[in-house]
């Protein structure tokens, strides 16, 4: 992995770790309490607090190296909350409730966007929503100065909406969509 490639693997890791904790606690999932007192000790309990502690720790680790390396505790516990936030959030009864529906909601919407980017689809929903594919597309095709395969900028239009859009873009195309 190049350096590049690894500042942009940390900086993901580094903004989702304590952040999914946050949103856990927010819809009830787990309590700050829960989460083991060796990780919250080295790294803290809060996203500010890890977020604040994981940068420090890489940074002051990295410094005249030509690699990035947190310090042997730090790295410890983030591996520890990893695997701790997978057993209590990633997995829980509550994450997976609506596993089922947005699984077919992603293939359902992927056939969507894929018929309105043939042409097939002529039924208008949401007007704006067509527009920041259209656009999304015609960047992809732009960037690229040819052909770039339709079925690849669709995956690549859903990969990158935030969880709060994907949502809006169901309940705008999936008529019934409703989480439980």
């Amino acid at each position: 992995m190049t350096l590049e490639a690894s500042v942009v693997r940390l900086s993901d890791i580094i903004a989702y770790i304590g952040r999914d904790i946050e949103d856990a606690i927010i819809v009830g999932t787990i309590k700050r309490e829960d989460v083991p007192a060796k990780i919250t000790k080295t790294i803290g309990n809060t996203n500010a607090q890890i977020v604040n502690n994981l940068i420090l720790d890489v940074i002051k680790n990295s410094i005249d190296k030509p690699y990035l390396k947190f310090s042997d505790d730090v790295f410890e516990s983030l591996i520890d909350l990893k695997a701790w936030n997978y057993e209590h959030i990633y997995n829980s009864k509550e994450a997976r409730k609506n596993y089922d529906i947005l699984k077919k909601s992603f293939g359902d919407l992927y056939e969507i966007y894929l018929s309105k980017l043939e042409g097939k689809d002529k039924n208008d929903k949401s007007q704006e929503s067509d527009r920041n594919l259209l656009d999304f597309a015609k960047d992809r095709i732009d960037e690229y100065k040819q052909k770039t395969d339709i079925k690849r900028i669709v995956i690549d239009y859903i990969a990158g909406q935030t969880d709060k859009f994907f949502l809006k873009e169901c309940e705008t195309y999936l008529s019934g969509f409703k989480l439980e």
